[in-house]
């Protein structure tokens, strides 16, 4: 799809040579494509900008959480997934513009966008968004949802004209900074996402208590209805636990099921009562191959959590963090405006988060 850029006026006694510099200049044609593996660096480096513009006033620290969410390596491998739109903008063989979005359970996300910033005022934003909303529709998401800074006024009215409608104000308290929850609706909800269901299974120690807690509080501030149930063995030490989980944006009628539309298996041994359309399982639990259970589980979705975190993170404490990352990133939660520094303790916040982005991000 091709757009071109507005253009200017050109003095009659100029030169054919000064003509043509001046009009390739003026007439540069703006496209908007698939984001391409030789255009990682070039795109990865104005995100990188555009962190530090609207981070300005931050720790350098914190400007340097964002970027080491999209690594050039990182954004190379994703871009082949089926979830993700990753688009550039160029002005000739120039990326001038970006948009990174994802698609979770028909419903798409947009994570960030930009413009280099001798390149606004062209409708090059407004066009990168018109692009991004017609593919969330022709893949059949139902809505699209973007978090804005309440700062950036000039982003807030652009993405009004396309729709998206404010539905949550998240103060600094929560997320550390100010942000708003923005939504636009393309159909109807189908009915089977109107209500969400979570199924979290596994061992006491293992933390299931903590993680489910910290999904259902970071649920809540986002402005969904919640209903947490944990169930316990008669084991007083040593039993398994589970956590059911149903969220919503409607009030909650019934707030039990017999199968969650995604589930997480973090015991070495499976339990066989816990159903889910979509499991993460503990790869551990099915030995080195598959068993060929009847727990639907794609060989992606097998995770080794408990190597992971020894050999990332030097012990296994992790393991519910690793896995509480994979989840927001399963359920289509935009991990970047998280604050979890106040769905945690202070110890071990630091390595908690981190191995909460590393869960996030994994990729076998």
């Amino acid at each position: 799809m091709l757009y071109t850029a507005s253009c200017g006026f050109i003095p009659v006694e100029s030169s054919c040579q000064d003509f043509q510099q001046v009009a390739q200049h003026f007439l540069m044609i703006f496209t908007i494509e698939n984001l391409k593996e030789s255009d990682v660096d070039a795109t990865v480096a104005l995100f990188r900008n555009i962190i530090d513009e609207l981070h300005a006033k931050s720790l350098e620290v914190e400007r340097l959480h964002f970027k080491e969410m999209y690594p050039v390596e990182g954004v190379k491998k994703r871009l082949d997934d089926k979830d993700c739109i990753y688009l550039a903008g160029k002005e000739g063989e120039k990326v001038v513009s970006f948009l990174f979005a994802w698609i979770a359970d028909c419903v798409g996300s947009i994570h960030w966008m930009g413009v280099a910033p001798e390149y606004r005022k062209k409708g090059y934003g407004d066009k990168l968004l018109t692009e991004a909303i017609r593919r969330f529709t022709n893949k059949g998401c139902y809505e699209v949802k973007l978090f804005t800074y309440s700062a950036e006024k000039s982003a807030y009215d652009l993405f009004q004209k396309h729709g998206f409608k404010e539905t949550a104000f998240v103060d600094s308290r929560f997320f550390g900074v100010n942000i708003i929850l923005m939504v636009r609706k393309i159909s109807p909800v189908p009915e089977e996402h109107r209500l969400k269901k979570i199924v979290l299974a596994g061992e006491a120690g293992q933390g299931i208590k903590l993680m489910a807690h910290a999904l259902a509080n970071i649920l809540a501030k986002l402005g969904k209805e919640i209903s947490l149930n944990l169930v316990y063995d008669a084991a007083v030490r040593g039993g398994n636990i589970r956590a059911e989980i149903v969220y919503s944006n409607d009030p909650i009628d019934v707030p039990f099921f017999e199968e969650a539309d995604i589930g997480l298996q973090l015991s070495k041994t499976l339990d066989p009562a816990v159903r889910a359309k979509l499991m993460l399982i503990e790869s551990s639990a099915c030995d080195a191959e598959c068993k060929k259970c009847e727990i639907k589980c794609p060989a992606s979705d097998r995770i080794p959590f408990e190597k992971l975190a020894v050999e990332q993170f030097s012990s296994p404490i992790f393991v519910n963090m690793i896995a509480l990352g994979r989840l927001l990133s399963k359920i289509g939660i935009n991990i970047e405006k998280v604050n979890f520094a106040s769905e945690f303790p202070s110890q071990f916040l630091n390595e908690n988060i981190k191995a909460i982005r590393y869960g996030y991000t994994y990729q076998d």
